[in-house]
């Protein structure tokens, strides 16, 4: 049976067709990926340890467990691996490396293809001996996927909003620096909307959406919003932490995103990056940096969830938002409470939500199969 997507219309639905990757004359098909009674799996993992990472891989079992019972056949994880190398964590070489040796591992098992995030599932649907058409799932709705999404060479992602983060938590450092009332609310002047359920308890999300051929372009990183300039903000000076550069959705969203809304509205901003390994080492450039200038604000992307409270002792009580890496209590299983601390939010999308929403991706891609 030929495999047909069709276009859906609920928020997490893929109007794309799958992956059709790699460098093998093999088409891939359902009829005899399911023939054995098994669809095989393997899991692109970003990070030991990562509460994104752990979240992401737990949404997706859980989808392909649910799928498998509907569909009545074996959903089967035939391996994982954390893509990591002494350039970082998030490999993409790694990545593909794993995915050319899995297919000679697995060859006609290799099945479907889950990926903690977007640039590993690009490197994934280049990976030479894959069956072309092998459906790939990946995460972040960087510019490279959302092409290939509707090209068709990827089955789906799922975008966080990203430069909507970065506007948000330049307007909630903004509420702070000026002892605004109101911190921030739904006319912040992004495109995504706002979650602010969290916002008692200094939380500031922005929800999910699918990436869709129909949608693809209008996700795309770099699409900046209008915003004018704030007298009272003219001159006041920000600094933002990265915890890696070479992180791909961090260079391509906040990287970019977070200093030219900042700078719109009047602040002088500096950039530091982290290696994504070593919280001491991105600490130190932050101290080195805050003897060099007297800041108003700051945005950390921090390295360890759990080491929020090293960071946050860095600023004492000046306006600071967390943003994309949420802080996590020590043991780093759950939700750190930052309402006590009356200037420090956090700004990005729960790591719980993301594995809800990218195993949404998988149910509906399921679901959209004509079987």
């Amino acid at each position: 049976m030929k495999k047909k997507f069709i276009p859906l219309l609920s928020l997490l639905t893929l109007g794309g067709t799958l992956a059709s990757c790699g460098n093998s004359n093999n088409a891939w098909e359902w009829k005899t990926a399911i023939a054995d009674g098994e669809l095989g799996y393997v899991i692109l993992v970003g990070e030991d340890g990562n509460p994104e990472a752990i979240d992401r891989t737990k949404g997706c079992i859980a989808a392909m467990d649910e799928i498998a019972k509907q569909g009545n056949f074996v959903a089967k994880e035939l391996e994982r691996k954390t893509c990591i190398n002494e350039g970082g964590s998030w490999n993409d070489t790694v990545a593909k490396e794993t995915v050319e040796t899995w297919t000679k591992k697995y060859k006609g098992k290799l099945d479907f293809i889950i990926s903690n995030n977007d640039g590993m599932a690009i490197a994934a649907a280049n990976a030479s001996g894959l069956a072309k058409g092998t459906p790939i799932i990946g995460f972040d709705a960087l510019s490279a996927a959302c092409d290939m999404i509707k090209e068709g060479t990827l089955a789906g992602s799922v975008s966080q909003n990203g430069d909507d983060q970065a506007l948000a938590t330049v307007r909630v450092l903004t509420s702070l620096v000026k002892n605004s009332s109101t911190v921030i609310d739904s006319s912040y002047g992004g495109k995504a909307e706002l979650n602010l359920e969290g916002l008692s308890e200094h939380i500031v999300q922005t929800k999910f959406a699918a990436v869709t051929k129909q949608n693809a372009d209008s996700l795309k990183p770099g699409s900046y919003v209008d915003v004018a300039e704030d007298s009272a903000i003219k001159g006041k000076k920000m600094l933002v932490a990265t915890y890696n550069n070479n992180d791909n959705f961090i260079k391509e969203t906040y990287r970019q995103a977070l200093p030219a809304y900042a700078a719109k509205l009047g602040y002088t901003v500096d950039v530091i990056e982290g290696d994504g390994i070593d919280d001491a080492v991105l600490q130190q450039k932050i101290q080195t940096q805050m003897k060099v200038t007297q800041y108003d604000c700051f945005a950390f992307n921090i390295i360890t969830h759990a080491n929020w409270e090293s960071y946050q002792s860095l600023v004492g009580d000046k306006p600071l938002v967390f943003f994309n890496r949420q802080p996590k209590t020590s043991d780093d299983k759950n939700v750190a409470d930052l309402s006590s601390k009356e200037k420090t939010y956090f700004v990005g999308s729960g790591s719980v939500g993301q594995g809800v929403a990218q195993g949404q991706i998988i149910k509906d891609w399921f679901n959209a199969l004509e079987k």
